[in-house]
């Protein structure tokens, strides 16, 4: 028997009988988010068109939008990626590189690539409204979050218009909407759209199974993943076979980069002269190369892997309160993500990007957690365009910044898996870990919403 409220999130019991959110929608609430979407997709253009042209470096600096105009202007010679051309990309992220035309003129390239991007973050606003309407729909936070959501974007910069991440960022705000209205299934399909664009979403692939539920949902969610997933790649993998490979081998071979966490260490012992470190250009980026560089990374792999199977267990241990209290879904998310960023060999400043959609839906409940996440954006800004030389060089002031940044994305995943281990009570539910003494003497948990 399901339970429905008029003040918040509606509750059903799903399969294997865990309490499962329901979105507003059930309740013909969500006419409520329309307004606070709709400012926020205003305030989003307001940070494009105002606040990027009027920081304190070039909009354009340190761009990959030249890398994009250079691949679309192979594809309007009709040459194919992975068969004519090198193409380190998923086969999706091709249809972005080749809309904004103008292939051949560089300056309309970067204007409509910009257009582009800006699309895709009022979209993602309108998400992260969307889901916050379905958790919140007759509370205030609906409205922070639509500030939030714009303030994130203005917070990380321009990078956001300089490469395609916010694609990255709009599937995963997808993929927690999905899951905050019980479509586990259509949380996998967008899942597997956003690996046929940039693989990085497909480490949510384990949240959205856990969510599932029974054994059958689960392999019917991983089913649909793969479909979407691999679809895409099919014509190249006929065509192409070789090419298609490389292009994941690339992403293997790549070295320590010098924005990781774990080259934050080499990096502080050149500051402070205990080590040396060299810095080269290879794979599109700088990487860190000295004796012990090669087995940091080495082991940074197995510590992430180790990382994203223990969230993946603490998320399965939690998932009946995952699902009655959807509004923990975002915290999950985020410890994912920062489990196979924090400790990956590779971190670009592009990927910050993708904690965008999460930071609004998360500190509008948690200050703390959120404001470690706007942190890490706003010092991510503060490095990258504008010292990211500086730290090319080697210069102190540079590296103490990055230092600074890393410390606080770890700290940002140390505390997402407390939260999500160790959740905060909410005044709206009933802790479904506590016992009452009720009038009769007895000691007894509350009643779940899934439970009356």
């Amino acid at each position: 028997m399901s339970s429905r409220s008029t003040s918040g999130p509606v509750f059903d019991a799903s399969p294997d009988g865990a309490a499962v959110g329901l979105a507003a929608s059930d309740d013909g609430l969500w006419w409520r988010a329309i307004p606070p979407a709709a400012l926020s997709i205003a305030l989003v253009t307001v940070v494009f068109s105002l606040v990027f042209p009027n920081l304190w470096y070039g909009q354009y600096d340190v761009s990959d939008i030249g890398i994009y105009q250079e691949l679309a202007a192979f594809m309007d010679e009709g040459l194919l990626p992975y068969r004519d051309f090198d193409l380190e990309y998923p086969p999706l992220a091709t249809l972005l590189f080749a809309a904004p035309g103008h292939s051949d003129d560089f300056g309309l390239y970067v204007r409509w690539f910009s257009v582009e991007m800006y699309c895709l973050a009022a979209v993602m606003a309108a998400v992260v409204v969307a889901t916050a309407a379905g958790l919140w729909p007759r509370d205030r936070r609906m409205w922070i979050v639509a500030l939030a959501a714009p303030l994130a974007v203005a917070a990380v910069g321009t990078i956001v218009e300089n490469r395609f991440d916010l694609a990255v960022a709009l599937a995963i705000a997808a993929t927690v909407l999905c899951l905050t209205r019980r479509r586990p299934f259509l949380a996998a399909a967008v899942l597997g759209l956003g690996f046929a664009v940039k693989l990085t979403p497909a480490v949510l692939l384990p949240l959205v199974l856990v969510m599932a539920g029974s054994p059958k949902r689960i392999a019917g969610a991983l089913a649909t993943f793969s479909v979407t997933a691999l679809l895409p790649f099919l014509p190249y993998l006929i065509m192409a076979p070789g090419g298609v490979l490389a292009s994941f081998t690339y992403h293997l071979e790549r070295p320590l980069q010098i924005e990781s966490v774990l080259g934050t260490p080499l990096l502080l012992g050149q500051a402070i002269g205990s080590t040396r470190v060299d810095i080269v250009t290879s794979y599109g980026s700088q990487g860190i190369a000295s004796p012990t560089a090669d087995t940091v990374a080495s082991v940074g792999t197995v510590v992430m892997i180790i990382a994203l199977l223990g969230v993946t267990g603490l998320a399965w241990r939690r998932r009946r309160l995952l699902a009655e209290r959807p509004e923990l879904l975002p915290v999950a998310a985020l410890a994912f993500v920062l489990a196979g960023m924090a400790f990956g060999k590779v971190l670009s400043p592009q990927f910050l990007i993708w904690l965008v959609p999460l930071a609004p839906l998360i500190v509008v409940r948690d200050y703390w957690l959120g404001g470690l996440l706007f942190a890490v954006l706003l010092l991510t800004q503060i490095g990258f365009p504008g010292m990211y030389w500086e730290l090319v060089y080697l210069e102190t002031p540079a590296i103490v910044l990055l230092a600074v940044r890393n410390a606080l994305l770890v700290a940002a995943f140390g505390l997402a898996v407390w939260r999500l281990a160790r959740p905060p009570a909410d005044p709206m539910r009933p802790d479904p870990e506590a016992t009452v003494v009720y009038p009769d003497g007895e000691e007894r948990r509350p009643a779940t919403p899934a439970a009356r």
